[in-house]
């Protein structure tokens, strides 16, 4: 459940942080302008997460090896 962790974390901060920020600090855009600019901006964080998620697996088994299978789940 690697996978779920580190894109569902993504897909609420970046969502918050995507609609906010463009909401709040685009200044000259319409609402509707902003509001397409932070679905696009999320869009892409998005796609950027699921695409990088091999690598988060390919990392985490290269730390399993180095530090051993018998480290805690919890560590």
């Amino acid at each position: 459940m690697l996978w779920l962790r580190a894109t569902g974390s993504t897909l609420v901060s970046q969502f918050i942080d995507s609609l906010l920020y463009y909401t709040l600090r685009s200044s000259g855009y319409s609402r509707g302008s902003k509001f397409a600019i932070g679905i696009t901006n999320y869009i892409y964080k998005f796609t950027v997460a699921i695409l990088l998620t091999p690598l988060i697996y390919l990392g985490h088994y290269f730390i399993d090896r180095y530090l051993g299978k018998n480290m805690p789940k919890n560590f």
